[in-house]
């Protein structure tokens, strides 16, 4: 009974998308509409249905309508399987080419018969027996290859094929080493690596400084180090630059208490024999790129080495400790080395953070190039270099890349130890009490200056004109909020919320799915998904910027300036987010339990529902908080995407920095900033705990 039901539910399935795949021919756009399928007219629409256009097209529902003769209870299921898969396989090639060799869009109608023969293959390789015949297994296996390899393998490729194409269209094999070797591109190239790596010094030796402090302090103070947990993830990645703006610009709060005090003077820069100082420029280069990201990266790093101080047996130090070795001693001789992979791990992510960032170098930059501001200039400016901005990406992405695959062969096993913690017996070994009062010291002043550039930021949405004149005012924010939804910050506000809403839940949802794939299924094409995961891992956000703009802006898959694309990158931004969250919870669960279900004669969706979703729970909402949080917070994709009638919050805040509107910036962005802390808030307090922090 229960074989002839799951046989009832197969055919039922099959014949499902046979038929969504003839509807969609017959009432959907078969070809791209000019100005979307909602601002099209009717008579636009009417001629884009394929079997008015194009008679040609109308092979494909005969194909697809042929299986149902083939198809009958009787037949052998590796004819149908292999029918099934032979006809997916043969109606995507004829549709490609419908496509790519006359270089036409697709429109709803093609995509969604592409989304059916996906289907009708998962149904095929199933029936032949791939993954023991689970059509729910096979159907995700086939999902997020075809995910993978159109939104990561496709994308990545065609920067690699834009350095070899000219601008007339001819094949042009050294024009990648012709742009690297040009005048200046090797001085961003060794900019971008000393930023980087005096970046992840830094954060380094500031994150285990304050991880010590908040793990091995008796000083009261040390609770406060949990506010590390939230700022790196509810700030957008630029505002700490405009804050630093704020107070060490040209106009900035330090420069104004020197003239002040020195009359007509300014900050640092004295002129000759007057002995007048002038206004200085300071925190513009790479000084300010270094301050902004150095204050915005050593959380994470806090995050990654406290994790791991917290997993040390307090047994191993008190053995120290009893073979009468001082605290110095045993802090240097058994804590430290201890934690060197987490140090070394610390210091590797914040190296490709530096590299990745965008907000901060495009804000404080000045004439301090880098490569992300580069391949953003080289688009986004008169130059609209494609194969600039291609060549520049791909440094990046080596850069990248090779930064993370040393982290995650040689280190991530070490580095992210139960970082929930594990009960061991012993006493935590406090500071040396020099040290400790010399980090308290330390940690307020720290403390202090974060505080003074929130505080920056808040006050600066409500003074008339920052650095001229000091008056309260509520222009800013009115000019923001109060002329209707339609103008000010209203429309990118809400593309941001809505974008973000759609985004969050299908990061969680492909997040778990791939990571339970990964860890709990063994088949042909595992490694495909297993590299896929470790580009979208890697891969920074500008390049992802770029490839979209140079795979997506042309047929046969037009998405630039849809909200459809800058949905597709929030996830593929925030998907690894889901995936480490996914992995971690995994590997807590037996698999046993799945085993018992399976025995039952379940099959794996109902035990994936029934089962594993309510162990998994906590990690599905701090996942899908987190994705919204960044997808709200995202910038160096999705400032390469966003058009006029898709305008997000951080794109919005970046173009009136660019246009010199500070005021409406800053208050914008301490709106964002609430707006991300009530629900990180809301989250908390939902979910009992603070879980979200330990998506990072």
């Amino acid at each position: 009974m229960q074989a002839l039901l799951g046989e009832r539910r197969f055919r039922v399935g099959i014949f499902s998308w046979l038929l969504i795949g003839v509807l969609s021919y017959l009432v959907l756009p078969w070809f791209g509409l000019e100005y979307g399928l909602f601002d099209s007219t009717m008579d636009e629409y009417w001629d884009a249905l394929g079997w008015r256009s194009h008679p040609l097209s109308l092979g494909i529902p005969i194909l697809l309508l042929l299986f149902i003769p083939f198809s009958r209870p009787g037949r052998s299921r590796k004819i149908e399987g292999r029918l099934l898969v032979v006809l997916a396989l043969a109606i995507t090639i004829v549709l490609a080419a419908d496509f790519i060799i006359p270089n036409r869009s697709m429109g709803l109608g093609s995509g969604v018969i592409l989304i059916s023969l996906a289907a009708l293959f998962s149904y095929g390789i199933a029936r032949l027996g791939f993954l023991q015949g689970d059509v729910f297994i096979s159907g995700a296996v086939t999902v997020i290859i075809l995910i993978i390899s159109v939104f990561v393998f496709y994308p990545v490729l065609q920067i690699f094929y834009k350095v070899i194409v000219a601008k007339d269209g001819s094949l042009d094999p050294f024009q990648f080493f012709d742009i690297v070797s040009s005048f200046g591109i090797g001085r961003v190239v060794l900019n971008t690596l000393y930023l980087a790596i005096s970046v992840g010094a830094a954060t380094t030796l500031l994150g285990l400084v304050f991880a010590l402090y908040s793990i091995r302090s008796t000083s009261p103070l040390r609770h406060l180090m949990r506010i590390f947990y939230i700022l790196p993830i509810i700030t957008p990645p630029f505002v700490v630059g405009m804050s630093l703006i704020l107070l060490f610009g040209r106009a900035g709060v330090l420069n104004d208490i020197l003239m002040y005090f020195f009359g007509s003077g300014g900050f640092f820069i004295p002129d000759g024999a007057a002995g007048i100082f002038e206004r200085s420029g300071y925190i513009y280069g790479f000084k300010g790129i270094f301050l902004a990201q150095v204050l915005s990266l050593t959380p994470v790093s806090y995050m990654v080495i406290v994790g791991m101080l917290s997993a040390i047996n307090p047994a191993m130090e008190e053995a120290s400790l009893t073979m009468r070795a001082s605290r110095w001693i045993t802090l240097k001789k058994v804590t430290l080395p201890l934690l060197a992979p987490g140090l070394a791990n610390a210091f590797l992510l914040g190296v490709i953070s530096s590299a990745a960032d965008f907000g901060n170098p495009l804000v404080l930059g000045g004439e301090y190039d880098v490569l992300s501001t580069e391949i953003y200039f080289s688009i986004a400016g008169a130059q609209l270099d494609f194969a600039k901005a291609a060549a520049l990406g791909i440094l990046l992405l080596v850069l990248s890349l090779t930064i993370f695959l040393i982290q995650k062969k040689y280190l991530s096993k070490k580095s992210f130890v139960t970082v929930t913690g594990i009960q061991t017996s012993g006493n935590v070994t406090p500071l040396p009490i020099r040290l400790q009062k010399f980090l308290t010291v330390f940690v307020c002043c720290w403390l202090a200056l974060i505080g003074i550039l929130y505080i920056s930021i808040f006050l600066g949405g409500f003074v008339r004109q920052w650095g001229a004149d000091y008056t309260l005012t509520l222009m800013h924010h009115k000019e923001l909020w109060s002329n209707g939804f339609s103008s000010g910050g209203w429309p990118s506000l809400t593309n941001s919320l809505m974008f973000s809403f759609i985004a969050a839940p299908l990061t969680a949802i492909f997040g778990i799915l791939i990571a339970y794939i990964l860890t709990r299924k063994k088949f042909a094409g595992h490694g495909v998904i297993d590299f896929g995961t470790v580009l979208i891992f890697a891969v920074p956000g500008t390049v992802i910027g770029i490839a979209y703009i140079m795979a997506f802006n042309t047929a046969p898959i037009e998405l630039t300036g849809t909200a459809i694309i800058l949905v597709i990158t929030m996830i593929i931004r925030a998907m690894p987010v889901g995936i480490r969250g996914g992995m971690s919870a995994l590997s807590q669960i037996s698999p046993s339990l799945e085993e018992a279900s399976l025995l039952q004669r379940a099959g794996s969706f109902k035990t994936l529902r029934s089962v594993l979703l309510p162990l998994l729970r906590s990690t599905i909402i701090s996942s899908t908080a987190y994705s919204f949080i960044r997808s709200m917070t995202t910038v160096s994709a999705v400032i390469f995407l966003a058009s006029a009638g898709t305008n997000v919050a951080t794109t919005y805040i970046l173009s009136r920095v660019e246009s010199g509107d500070n005021g409406v910036a800053v208050a914008y962005g301490s709106v964002l900033i609430l707006t991300m802390l009530v629900f990180t808030l809301l989250v908390q307090a939902v979910t009992g705990r603070s879980r979200i922090e330990k998506q990072m």
